[in-house]
């Protein structure tokens, strides 16, 4: 694969996958002048299933395109995760998803489906295309122009860069890195869904969302519709590692989901068992398996010719614990977009490969950052007796000051200045 000297924005842009990395990045590129298209291998009506926790850091962005105002009100809008003892229900620590006074907004827990429904409607309104059930296959050339790249149905296109936004086991990454395997962790989240009528609240002004701790883990509770009538339920426990049919039958297994979730109901208090009953009832919907995958930190992130490049969980897998996976991929998605419109820009003289090295370089400072807050996070939810055996840094605790700002308070537009050479 050729070298690249070009230093001017591309025209264009494809990205595969139509997911939320990949529909923030269209809309991102539009806003800095670049047209794209995207190639999603899943129907339009695929089920995403479950919600995520969008934070300051994430919503700041989605602000800026224009989707802030779209999603606020479908979701469930907070500040903090209350931890609490089990046996007393005392408050043992808080940690900030989100503060409008210390962040500028609060957190959001939204369905992905609705999410993903509202970011492909502006693309729709912006007119970037996407291609349904177009499955990306392999590289076959690059060079100084572009990239020209096959489906899996056989046709071949051309784009003058390729932006892998497709996952975790992303088929773009594998065209640069081949030897590179998401490895699961050890943890394996079960989640489900249920009416908030159903649970045995101590009083009407118990604090939600909750980590409730007991000597077998934790237990984690948290509205995730508007009005906060819907309750999502979910607990981390250790399991073997399993084939990609060994997960998938889990997942249909509601016996094995159900046993692993109430096999020690009587160790829990009537709050939790108020939870636990539910997994079991005609009420209980959602129910999802999420094992943790991690991938190994890449020596790089683009070709060698600049022309393909990947982002989000194509890039850095993160553990779900500290509720920063997407909102990662949106910093990506948004970053790389300043990136590809500034280049050839005054003050800018990097070229392409130049740019995409020093803008991994930043974007891999701070997912390093959050893997170290995702695995405290991890770490908070183990039994007693697990955590006992960890350092004590491995473990969040809430601490004084804002030990978040870093996170929440970031300035992307800023950061790419200084990432590009430019005068702030």
């Amino acid at each position: 694969m050729s070298s690249t000297t070009t230093s001017i924005p591309p025209k264009s842009v494809t990205i595969i996958g139509a997911g939320l990395g990949g529909l923030t990045l269209a809309l991102a590129l539009k806003k800095n002048g670049i047209e794209s298209k995207l190639y999603e291998l899943r129907d339009p009506s695929y089920d995403f299933g479950g919600a995520l926790m969008l934070s300051p850091n994430a919503l700041r962005m989605q602000d800026h395109l224009g989707a802030y105002e779209r999603i606020r009100t479908k979701g469930y809008n907070f500040d903090t995760l209350t931890f609490m003892n089990d046996s007393d229900h005392k408050e043992i620590g808080k940690y900030y998803f989100g503060n409008k006074e210390r962040y500028g907004y609060q957190a959001l827990r939204i369905y992905r489906n609705v999410l993903i429904a509202e970011l492909r409607a502006m693309v729709q309104e912006q007119g970037i295309p996407i291609q349904y059930g177009r499955k990306f296959s392999h590289i076959v050339a690059e060079d100084d122009q572009g990239v020209t790249f096959a489906l899996a149905d056989g046709t071949e296109e051309r784009a003058e860069i390729l932006i892998g936004a497709d996952g975790i086991h992303s088929k773009v990454r594998a065209q640069i890195l081949p030897d590179i395997v998401p490895a699961y962790s050890g943890f394996l989240g079960v989640t489900f869904a249920f009416p908030a009528s159903k649970l045995r609240l101590p009083s009407p002004a118990f604090p939600m969302p909750v980590s409730i701790h007991g000597k077998n883990g934790a237990f984690v509770m948290a509205p995730q519709n508007a009005d906060g009538t819907e309750i999502f339920a979910g607990r981390q426990f250790t399991y073997p590692m399993q084939e990609r049919s060994g997960w998938d039958a889990l997942l249909k297994s509601k016996t094995e989901l159900v046993e692993m979730h109430q096999r020690d109901m009587d160790e829990w208090s009537d709050l939790v068992q108020s939870g636990q009953e539910q997994i079991s009832t005609p009420d209980v919907h959602s129910i999802n398996t999420w094992p943790f995958h991690t991938v190994p930190k890449l020596d790089k992130w683009s070709s060698d010719g600049g022309r393909v490049v990947i982002v989000g969980d194509a890039a850095h897998a993160i553990p779900p614990t500290a509720g920063q996976g997407a909102n990662q991929a949106f910093e990506d998605s948004y970053s790389l977009a300043l990136l590809l419109g500034s280049l050839g820009s005054d003050g800018v003289d990097l070229n392409l490969r130049g740019a995409l090295r020093k803008w991994q370089e930043y974007r891999q400072e701070r997912i390093d950052r959050v893997l170290v807050l995702s695995t405290q996070m991890s770490n908070i939810r183990l039994s007693e007796e697990e955590k006992r055996k960890l350092p004590e840094e491995q473990v969040w605790h809430e601490e004084e000051g804002d030990p978040l700002a870093w996170l929440y308070l970031n300035d992307v537009e800023r950061d790419m200045k200084g990432v590009l050479g430019e005068k702030l």
